[in-house]
């Protein structure tokens, strides 16, 4: 179902400062204001980036002329741009106080709801609806952000009184519709919405049904009304609907279909095509193939190729199917297109790190931090690029900036940050900084399963808080039971505290992965000598000497184990 909403976009508004038309919104057809000049330097200034330098002119217009509201509505905008909520909406209110018209009403009213102040909006609304009484528009409006605010029951009190003199609309009743089945009142709203079915020519009087009997697990009565609904509004943002019912009927082929026709059509919003790739490439949501997904992302590149999201999401597919250097491609040109975009960045930097090239990733992300500087994502990333290069100073400094500037991030950065150090200091060989920096990371993201792992297996290396290595490393297993690596670590740890008989069974879990590594066969060789099974123990060091070549192991140590038919130090 997609929700009805009549907005006021922040994000255009405050567009308006970079298309040329600033002063269009601020001093209209009225070229004979007194700050007319001082108004083409605040223009100037912003064409160059300079916001200080244009809110100081735009206070000192206001302390001239304390009645041009057309000047506290342009600050507004600035400090909106700015990310100051609380400075947009006093210079908002000022602009609205000294000339109460409906774009300077709507505008607050937007940043009053972008700032959560649900309770000033609404009183802001009614204000407007005293005022002007004959516009339906302001009740609509009222009605929608009453029930958004959990005041359902007043929202419907109000579309009461709009149609007590006046017959209701199409767009009308969805609303309400939708209100009705937020609050479990299905039938109610079914009523609502029938009598409009085949008359209008809204796709939400058919999206909202659809949605109502697929709660009701009516998919065939959602793919009927959804159909009608696209003969009659010719809307296809329905095929959206469409795919939705279908599998609910398990209908696969027929879903995927309709998204297509969504896909192909330029009249579907990118934000939700954006949306519904997003699922389908969630793992939990494994509905359609990643050659289906890949077909659709084509479309998505195709329809929509100035905006970066489009090239990110192809990208993503490309390197999932292993594809890394097109999907190397698409990052570049994500970021060519918005140097801003810092998943874009992190994933090129993957790519780069992915193809063996960490000079490159380096060199990227550098790039990165040139426009986007103090960006701890980026650092961190940076820093693992070095990393790989070995160059650990240089990695050991770029993490420490990453952490120093993440402070105000989530504490997952801050974890997987932590854990990039622990990994760091331990090949610095600063032992005590390492197992901190693990404590740190596993404390701040108790799922941290990568710190837990290499802690552990860190610990088990130098025979020490074998006790603890255990706990982390069974913890790793527990919430990720199907890696290999933590499978190894484990039977490694419990290896190093002498219980052989429960470290073979699993290392013998790790064995099930599909390519087992070198390492992996030699401490299943170790753990089999240590249960009696030398000649096994013999075959599983021959099989890890034959990949130590590429690996840089110990392989004199292994050649000494299989030569003297026993576990080696």
């Amino acid at each position: 179902m997609h929700k009805i909403t009549k907005s006021y976009t922040l994000r255009l508004l405050l567009t308006c400062l970079y298309c040329g038309v600033f002063l269009t919104v601020t001093v209209g057809q009225e070229q004979t204001k007194p700050y007319k000049n001082q108004l083409n330097e605040v223009e100037n200034k912003l064409r160059v980036g300079d916001f200080g330098g244009a809110i100081q002119d735009l206070d000192q217009i206001t302390l001239q002329y304390p009645d041009a509201a057309e000047v506290y509505y342009a600050k507004a905008l600035l400090y909106g741009q700015t990310q100051n909520f609380d400075l947009a909406v006093d210079n908002a209110k000022l602009a609205y106080d000294n000339e109460p018209t409906l774009v300077y009403a709507n505008f607050l009213l937007e940043l009053y709801k972008t700032n959560d102040d649900m309770p000033a909006a609404i009183e802001l609304l009614r204000s407007l609806r005293n005022k002007n009484p004959d516009d339906s528009t302001i009740s609509r409006e009222l009605i929608m952000t009453l029930h958004n605010a959990g005041q359902s029951q007043d929202a419907l009190t109000v579309y009461d009184q709009l149609t007590a003199n006046a017959p209701s609309s199409d767009t009308l009743d969805v609303i309400k519709a939708e209100i009705l089945v937020d609050l479990k009142r299905n039938e109610e709203a079914k009523q609502l919405l029938n009598r409009w079915s085949g008359k209008s020519k809204i796709r939400q009087v058919y999206s909202t049904l659809g949605f109502i009997y697929l709660q009701e697990k009516n998919p065939k009565q959602a793919i009927t009304i959804i159909h009608k609904g696209i003969d009659e509004s010719k809307d296809p943002v329905l095929y959206l609907d469409l795919a939705d019912a279908q599998k609910a009927s398990k209908k696969d082929k027929l879903a995927f279909d309709a998204l297509v026709l969504a896909f192909k059509s330029d009249r579907v919003d990118f934000l939700d095509k954006h949306r519904v790739l997003l699922t389908l490439m969630s793992p939990k949501n494994p509905e359609f193939s990643l050659d289906q997904i890949q077909l659709l992302a084509n479309e998505l590149v195709l329809r929509h190729p100035r905006i970066a999201d489009s090239h990110v999401l192809k990208g993503e597919i490309l390197w999932r199917r292993g594809n890394t250097q097109e999907a190397r491609s698409l990052f570049l040109t994500a970021v060519g297109i918005n140097p801003k975009h810092i998943d874009a960045w992190r994933m090129l930097i993957n790519t780069d790190l992915g193809l063996n090239e960490a000079d490159i990733a380096v060199q990227h992300g550098m790039e990165a931090l040139n426009v986007n500087p103090g960006n701890a994502m980026l650092m961190y990333f940076t820093g693992l690029a070095y990393m790989v290069k070995e160059d650990f100073d240089s990695s050991r400094k770029m993490l420490e900036f990453a952490l120093d500037n993440s402070l105000n991030d989530n504490t997952y950065l801050q974890s997987i940050i932590y854990a990039s150090l622990g990994d760091l200091y331990h090949q610095l060989k600063m032992e005590a900084a390492s197992d901190v920096a693990y404590e740190e990371a596993i404390r701040l993201d108790s799922t941290n399963v990568s710190a837990m792992n290499n802690f552990a297996y860190y610990l088990s290396l130098r025979k020490k808080d074998l006790d603890k290595a255990a706990k982390y490393s069974k913890l790793s297993n527990e919430i990720e039971p199907n890696s290999s690596t933590f499978q190894d670590t484990y039977a490694w740890v419990l290896f190093q505290q002498g219980n052989y008989k429960d470290a073979l069974l699993w290392i013998e879990k790790a064995m099930k992965s599909q390519n087992p590594s070198a390492v992996l066969y030699e401490h299943y060789g170790d753990i089999l000598s240590k249960v009696g099974n030398i000649k096994e123990a013999v075959k599983q060091w021959e099989k890890a000497l034959t990949l130590a070549a590429d690996t840089g192991m110990d392989s004199d140590k292994v050649k000494l184990k299989i030569r003297e038919k026993r576990y080696v130090e």
